[in-house]
């Protein structure tokens, strides 16, 4: 037998050798492996670059955090409070909402000296108060019970006016120029922030007067953008060394992991064909050697594995055939006591009926034949006919059913005017019930000419005539339908009597099975059985519908002319309607 190329299923083997209880899908060793891989190194990378994103840029923030105090240490000392209050009190505003007040110049040429020497830096003043305590051009920012910012002196005035803050603006104050006010200390935002015109860091402290009270803060931004470009370019240089050294050590992996799983996957071949019954697969590689591995052991197992199976296998299925033998005589067994037992039953109530009416009437046309009236003789005399013809149709069924479970029933057609011989029938039917019944032929088509077995077309229609009667209430319609075309011919027999029920139909046309709601009706239980068998003969089929209480109508379908040698054709008809 030749090995399969076993190196091509070190990924994942072909999807129709997988077998699973409940259909799940198959990942490989080797995906798992690959899988595994790149979650732990993606994980580890994570971290890794955390922390030197982290470090790198708490690194930087606390350079500028630096430079920042110091910046603001030394401007501070070149503020003039005392003039800076007095701007505050007296100056006034100008067309551009800044103020031409030469305080308010020299205040501002104080900022941008310091801004030449840092450059990153941008100073601002203000006063921090109640709303009611404080000079503003406007209305108030916040409501009386807040603190409020008004600003004196913004360093962008000088540069880009429309970033600056104007004289007197007011402002809600921040929660950092309150700690301020509340601290007497410099206080720095803790973290840097975005806004529209960049991105910044900011410190405020507190501006004493002469008497050492805080009146005023001064204000720091100091320019972050370079800390958003440091950690950009960190992150562009991460991602690359990521995907480098991740397809590097993937491609490692992923040659490793294949010489790894080359042979499992192998014996997983392997495994799968014996799985699906192929027990002459072999081992797709040398199971000893010099070198013996765990792999070499595993394979001996299995090799010695396969040959167990194989003859348990074998013992297996000789059971298996012997068993279902013997299951089957038992079945065979089992239904013909039950036919016997059936058969036995129905002759002795079937033929005792009939023998009683016999014996009673000789009796008493013995005892009182010569002074009982014509009459009364007559009536005996029909009684005692009846009883021969029913004891003579009941041996002529059983006859029927053993030639037709021998193969032996004879089929003769011959051409006949199945009009008139459904007419004919119907008058036969009828002349052996008395209850009332009304009998409706309803012929359509040309129905004269048809090659047909009289006597099996005429069990056909005497069982399903009968039967419509013997079960229907009195002075019900029973109607017999004869359609034709010119290959086939259609017999209807629709009645409104007791039905059958639901569980009983599909055992309809068994040997002298009858209804569960017919028991205290007569039968034999063969009536059905004998048409499906001459049904079977014509070489035709017959099917039903039925509502119990409400109805049942047959339906027999016949060619025209049949084979005269279809007796032995065994076709199955249809037991549905």
């Amino acid at each position: 037998m030749k090995s399969p190329d076993y190196r091509s299923l070190s990924s994942a083997p072909p999807r129709a050798l997988v077998t699973s209880r409940h259909n799940v899908r198959l990942v490989s060793l080797r995906v798992k492996l690959l899988l595994g891989f790149t979650l732990v190194f993606s994980i580890a990378f994570a971290g890794a670059f955390y922390w030197f994103y982290s470090f790198t840029t708490d690194h930087a923030i606390a350079r500028l955090r630096k430079d920042m105090a110091s910046t603001l240490s030394g401007a501070v000392q070149g503020v003039n409070v005392e003039e800076l209050m007095a701007l505050y009190r007296e100056g006034e505003a100008n067309a551009a909402g800044f103020s031409d007040d030469p305080r308010y110049r020299r205040q501002l040429e104080w900022f941008d000296t310091v801004h030449r020497i840092e450059q990153r830096a941008w100073l601002y003043s203000f006063v921090v108060d109640r709303p009611q305590n404080l000079r503003r051009i406007g209305p108030p920012a916040v409501g009386p019970e807040y603190q409020e910012a008004v600003y004196i002196v913004d360093l962008w005035a000088k540069y880009n006016p429309a970033k600056a803050a104007r004289f007197l603006q007011s402002d809600v104050a921040s929660s950092v120029a309150r700690l301020v006010l509340e601290k007497d200390r410099v206080m720095e935002q803790s973290s840097i922030y975005d806004d529209s015109w960049g991105t910044w860091i900011s410190a405020f402290a507190p501006l004493k007067d002469s008497t050492g009270r805080t009146v005023a803060i001064l204000g720091l931004d100091i320019e972050a953008d370079y800390i958003r470009e440091v950690q950009r370019a960190i992150l562009k240089q991460v991602i690359v060394a990521f995907l480098v050294g991740y397809a590097a050590l993937f491609s490692l992996l992923y040659v490793f992991s294949g010489v790894l799983t080359r042979r499992l996957s192998g014996l997983t071949y392997a495994a799968q064909r014996i799985a699906a019954g192929d027990y002459d697969s072999t081992i797709p590689f040398k199971t000893s050697g010099r070198l013996v591995d765990e792999m070499n052991i595993l394979a001996q197992a299995f090799t010695s594995m396969i040959h167990s199976i194989r003859i348990r296998e074998q013992l297996i299925q000789e059971g298996q055939q012997v068993a279902k033998q013997i299951r089957h005589a038992l079945q065979e067994e089992r239904e013909l006591n039950e036919l016997k037992s059936r058969f036995i039953a129905m002759v002795s109530h079937e033929v005792r009926t009939p023998l009683t009416v016999i014996r009673t009437s000789t009796e008493l046309l013995d005892c009182y034949g010569d002074v009982a009236p014509a009459e009364k003789r007559q009536e005996y005399f029909l009684r005692i006919r009846s009883a021969v013809r029913h004891m003579t149709q009941l041996m002529e069924d059983v006859l029927t059913i053993g030639k037709a479970e021998a193969g032996k029933l004879d089929f003769h057609p011959s051409w006949i005017d199945v009009e008139q011989f459904c007419q004919d029938i119907l008058e036969e039917v009828q002349l052996g019930f008395s209850d009332g019944h009304v009998l409706e032929f309803i012929p359509y088509g040309n129905c004269h000419q048809a090659k047909l077995d009289k006597k099996l077309l005429r069990s056909i229609l005497t069982n399903l005539l009968s039967n419509a009667l013997k079960y229907s209430p009195p002075g019900s319609t029973i109607r017999l339908l004869l359609s034709c075309s010119p290959t086939l011919i259609e017999f209807t027999v629709h009645d409104e009597g007791i039905g059958i029920p639901l569980k009983d139909q599909p055992r309809l046309f068994e040997l002298f099975h009858r209804a569960s709601n017919a028991t205290t009706i007569r039968g034999t239980g063969l009536g059905l059985a004998i048409v499906r068998q001459c049904v079977v003969s014509h070489r035709g089929d017959i099917s039903f519908r039925s509502e119990e209480g409400v109805g049942t109508t047959f339906v027999v379908r016949l060619p025209v002319a049949p084979d005269a040698t279809s007796a032995d054709a065994r076709m199955a008809p249809s037991t549905g309607g």
